[in-house]
This record gives structure tokens, C-alpha cells and sequence, in this order.
């Protein structure tokens, strides 16, 4: 019987709870990023406010996904953007691309970070 199992359960229970933080934040802080883009975007004016915006938002979204974030970025951006017709980083469509690679790639680390403290608190480890 493992001595520790009574401290690694408790570990193991406050491990849960900060993920849980972690996940709601950081998934609320996406959408709410992309609510804000949404609701400054206008079809008919892509100025510099709006390019403005789409930096912070790939910007914001880049922290918020690190560390995965940056090479999902760097690997599925440029082709994805150059599928979808999407022209300069700035312009609307090239920042919903890259919301939704950051995005997936948040959800990837959540799932990841989920898996690593399932194994590394099982019980009777």
C-alpha cells in the first residue's frame, strides 16, 4: 500500500479543481475575444479599428493558447488561410481562421492537461 495515497488523493483533488478553473477561464476568455471581434466586425468598414482588433485578438488568442497555440499556428494558419482565400493576417476572414486553430488547439491542451492528471493521480498509484 502506498503511504502517500491519503496526500496524492487530496494533490490530486486540488489538480482537478485548478484545471476546472483553468478550463472555464480560458474557454470563456476565447469566446469572449471572439464576441468582441463579432461585434466590432461591419462587412462595409474594415478599417484600422477593425485591423486594430484583429491583432489583439490573434495576439490575445495566441497567449491564451500557449503553449500549443504557437506551433498549431505556425503549422495550420498559412495554409488554412491561403484555402480559404483569406489575404492579409489582418483582414476578417484570415482572423476567424486563426480563432478557430487557436481555439482547437486550447481545447487539444485542455484534453491533454485533463489526461496528464488523471495518470498522474490514479488511485492506488
Amino acid at each position: 500500500m502506498n503511504e502517500n495515497a491519503p496526500a496524492d488523493r487530496k494533490t490530486g483533488a486540488w489538480a482537478r479543481k485548478i484545471w476546472l478553473a483553468y478550463t472555464l477561464i480560458a474557454l470563456a476568455g476565447a469566446l469572449a475575444l471572439l464576441a468582441v471581434y463579432v461585434n466590432a466586425y461591419d462587412d462595409y468598414d474594415i478599417g484600422d479599428r477593425l485591423r486594430g482588433l484583429g491583432r489583439f485578438t490573434r495576439t490575445s488568442m495566441s497567449l491564451l493558447t500557449f503553449p500549443l497555440g504557437m506551433p498549431a499556428g505556425l503549422l495550420a494558419d498559412g495554409p488554412l488561410r491561403a484555402a480559404f482565400g483569406c489575404g492579409d493576417a489582418n483582414e476578417p476572414c484570415a482572423i476567424f481562421v486563426t480563432w478557430q486553430v487557436q481555439f482547437t488547439a486550447l481545447v487539444a491542451q485542455i484534453v491533454f492537461l485533463r489526461w496528464l492528471i488523471a495518470r498522474r493521480f490514479q488511485s492506488g498509484a
